[in-house]
C-alpha cells in the first residue's frame, strides 16, 4: 500500500507543476536585422503573436516584452510570388556596397604598405624624402577612401527607399462577388530564441549564417551619449581600436564608447586591427561625429574579413 501511496503523491505533485503557469517576466528589447531586412517576423508574447518587421538600417523602437524567459521569434511564410519592386534596389544596393568594399580594401592595403614603409625609415634628409614621398602615396589614395563613403551613402539611400515600401502583396479585387472565406492563419517558422532575465533591456542582432539565423543579444545600459562613437564587436576575438594617439580594445559583445579628436574639417580617422602592438590593419573607418547624433559600429568577424555596419541615431528636436 505505501508504496502505491507514494506513487499516486508523485504524480499529484506532478500534475500540480504542469499546471502551474510559467515564469513571467518584463524586458524591453530592440533589434537590427545585419543583412537585409527581415519581413513578416514577429515574436511571441504569451499566447499572442506580435507581427513586426527587423529593420536593416535603424535600429526597431523599443518593444515591450511580458511572457516565458525565452523570447520566440518567428516569420510568416510568404502569401504570394507577386514580384517585389524591391528586389532591383537590393541589386543595386549590393552593387554599391561591393565596390565601396574593394576601395576600402585597396585604401587600407595602401596605408599598410606605407605605414610599414615607413617603420624603419632614418631620420634626416633621406628620412624626410620618404616621409613627404609616403604623404604624396597617402593623398593619391584619398580618392578612393572617398569614392567608398559615397558608394556606402548611396546605398544606405536605397536601403531606406527599400525600408519604406511596403511587403509585395496580391492586389485586391473590388469587383469580385464570390463569397469571402476567413483567411486561415499564415504557417509560421521559427527564426531563433533568446533567454530572457526580469527588467532587462536589450539590442538583439540578428545575423543569418549558413547554419541559419543567429541572435546576439546585448544588454543596453543607456550610456551611449550623443557626440560619441560606440563599437560593438560580434565577433568571439577581441578587436584592437586605434584612433589618434589613443587605442581601445573592442570585448566581444561589450560597447567600447569613444570620443576621439577630429580633425579641422571635422573627420576621424580610425584604425580596426587585430589584438596586440602590431597587429594586423582589418579595416580603416573614417567617420563624422556630430554632437546631436550618435553612431554604433556593428564588427562582424567572417571568412571574407571584417564586416562593418554603422547605425546612426539622432536626437530628438
Amino acid at each position: 500500500m505505501r508504496p502505491l501511496i507514494a506513487t499516486l503523491s508523485l504524480l499529484a505533485s506532478s500534475l500540480v507543476a504542469a499546471e502551474e503557469p510559467a515564469r513571467q517576466v518584463k524586458a524591453s528589447f530592440r533589434t537590427l536585422s545585419l543583412g537585409e531586412p527581415i519581413e513578416r517576423a514577429g515574436y511571441l508574447r504569451g499566447r499572442d503573436a506580435v507581427p513586426m518587421t527587423i529593420p536593416s538600417d535603424f535600429f526597431s523602437a523599443p518593444q515591450e516584452y511580458r511572457g516565458p524567459a525565452l523570447l520566440a521569434f518567428f516569420q510568416y511564410a510568404a502569401e504570394s510570388a507577386t514580384p517585389d519592386a524591391r528586389t532591383p534596389l537590393r541589386g543595386e544596393s549590393a552593387r554599391l556596397i561591393a565596390e565601396a568594399e574593394r576601395l576600402e580594401a585597396k585604401h587600407a592595403a595602401t596605408v599598410q604598405a606605407v605605414a610599414q614603409s615607413l617603420t624603419d625609415a632614418p631620420e634626416g634628409p633621406e628620412g624626410d624624402a620618404l616621409r613627404r614621398q609616403a604623404e604624396e602615396i597617402l593623398a593619391l589614395a584619398e580618392p578612393d577612401a572617398e569614392a567608398a563613403r559615397k558608394a556606402r551613402e548611396a546605398a544606405a539611400l536605397i536601403q531606406r527607399r527599400i525600408d519604406a515600401m511596403n511587403p509585395a502583396d496580391l492586389p485586391e479585387r473590388k469587383n469580385d462577388k464570390k463569397v469571402v472565406t476567413k483567411r486561415s492563419t499564415p504557417e509560421m517558422s521559427p527564426l531563433g530564441s533568446v533567454p530572457v532575465s526580469d527588467g532587462e533591456t536589450m539590442l538583439l542582432l540578428f545575423v543569418r549564417t549558413p547554419q541559419g539565423m543567429r541572435i546576439h543579444k546585448v544588454p543596453e545600459n543607456g550610456k551611449h551619449p550623443f557626440g560619441t562613437l560606440c563599437f560593438l564587436n560580434l565577433g568571439e576575438r577581441p578587436l584592437t581600436l586605434r584612433a589618434g594617439g589613443r587605442t581601445a580594445t573592442a570585448a566581444p559583445l561589450r560597447p567600447e564608447i569613444l570620443t576621439p579628436t577630429a580633425d579641422p574639417r571635422g573627420y576621424v580617422g580610425l584604425e580596426i586591427r587585430e589584438p596586440g602592438a602590431e597587429g594586423r590593419l582589418l579595416r580603416t573607418l573614417r567617420a563624422r561625429p556630430e554632437p546631436t547624433a550618435r553612431t554604433t559600429y556593428l564588427l562582424l568577424q567572417t571568412e571574407e574579413g571584417l564586416q562593418l555596419k554603422g547605425v546612426t541615431e539622432r536626437a530628438p528636436r
